[in-house]
């Protein structure tokens, strides 16, 4: 379901009941009661509802920053893959072939086999098997002129980026916003909700109007909780852009034997409803 309609929904669903528990509210305990509660309720809900707002403001900005820290984390483990693949070109030409291969091998299963995986809070094996494959083969290579050494160097060096960036990858596919900090959201924005019902307004129009605001407020902010609490998966998931590059620079340079020929301008999210097909 797209992200904006899901958000509507939720809003939706959140006011009609907000709206229905502030009429119950004031079928019980009657509009000229509740007016006589707004002095001492009005300065309560500005506690309560500063408290609650400071507390989900953190969440929220926690949540997109850990987000926005994981496409860097891809970023950094997709740019090694590269790197080792184009640098493999000054090796001789068996471990280039095996190292090119590994690092091929590499992209086409995060892309196909882990990212799916990771949805689930699963990896994929074959991936770490391909790591390890590709670390054994650079620290096996015994280089033979000075340019040889400098390239296994810088080689290792990316590989030991790629297996930390895939470490900090997998670490944050396996958690996301915990049971016990939905349960303090979910029961912090009920109760402040329920507090506005101690303040009584002349108009049901005006006081219905004043609960669909606070209601939406606390709804869309709950749900960017949920939307960047989970990086890989719902609607604004991280997708393997930085790797489907990847694959596009293996399949250009292997083709033309490392000179890259002319292409046209390509979008990398384009490259994501072709998956598969370089």
């Amino acid at each position: 379901m797209n992200s904006y309609v899901l958000g509507f929904l939720v809003m939706l669903t959140t006011s009609a009941l907000a709206v229905g528990g502030m009429l119950v509210v004031w079928r019980i305990v009657g509009v000229e009661k509740l007016k006589s509660f707004n002095e001492v309720a009005g300065n309560s809900f500005q506690v309560v509802g500063t408290f609650y707002a400071v507390l989900l403001c953190l969440i929220v900005v926690d949540a997109m920053t850990d987000m926005s820290d994981l496409r860097c984390v891809v970023e950094q483990e997709a740019n090694a893959v590269a790197d080792v693949y184009i640098l493999s070109r000054g090796l001789p030409e068996a471990p280039q072939k095996k190292i090119q291969e590994l690092a091929s091998s590499y992209v086409d299963t995060v892309i196909d086999d882990e990212w799916p995986a990771m949805k689930q809070g699963r990896v994929s094996t074959k991936a770490i098997v391909q790591v390890n494959e590709l670390w054994n083969t650079i620290i096996d290579f015994k280089p033979t002129a000075d340019d040889q050494k400098d390239i296994r160097n810088i080689c290792l060096d990316r590989v030991s980026e790629l297996g930390d960036s895939r470490r900090s990858r997998l670490i944050t596919s396996s958690h996301g916003v915990s049971a016990e900090l939905w349960t303090v959201l979910v029961i912090g924005g009920v109760l402040t909700l329920g507090f506005s019902y101690f303040l009584g307004l002349s108009s049901v129009i005006g006081q219905t109007l004043m609960t669909i605001v606070i209601a939406s407020t606390l709804a869309l902010n709950v749900y960017l909780v949920f939307l960047f609490g989970y990086p890989f998966s719902g609607a604004y998931c991280v997708e393997p852009e930085a790797f489907m590059v990847d694959r596009l620079i293996f399949s250009l340079r292997s083709t033309s034997k490392g000179a890259l020929p002319d292409v046209k301008s390509i979008n990398p999210r384009d490259l994501l409803k072709s998956r598969g097909k370089l």
